[in-house]
């Protein structure tokens, strides 16, 4: 199984690029893989629809702060 251990949304002149790292765990839950790492620019609607919600989100955050 794999499993995601860290994911970053990034702006860049693409567009939103999502990039994440995972781990492989075999049957016996010993780790295969880690810190492996992939990239893909958003072109889902939805997904994007998401990161623009989370990203209103931790705008808020941010401006409670002050």
């Amino acid at each position: 199984m794999k499993r995601v251990t860290s994911m970053t949304v990034l702006t860049t002149a693409e567009g939103k690029r999502l990039s994440l790292t995972f781990s492989e765990i075999d049957e016996n839950g010993n780790i295969v893989k880690e810190n492996e790492r992939v990239n893909k620019v958003v072109v889902n609607r939805n997904a994007l629809a998401c990161i623009s919600e989370l990203e209103e989100f931790a705008q808020d955050i941010v401006d409670g702060e002050k």
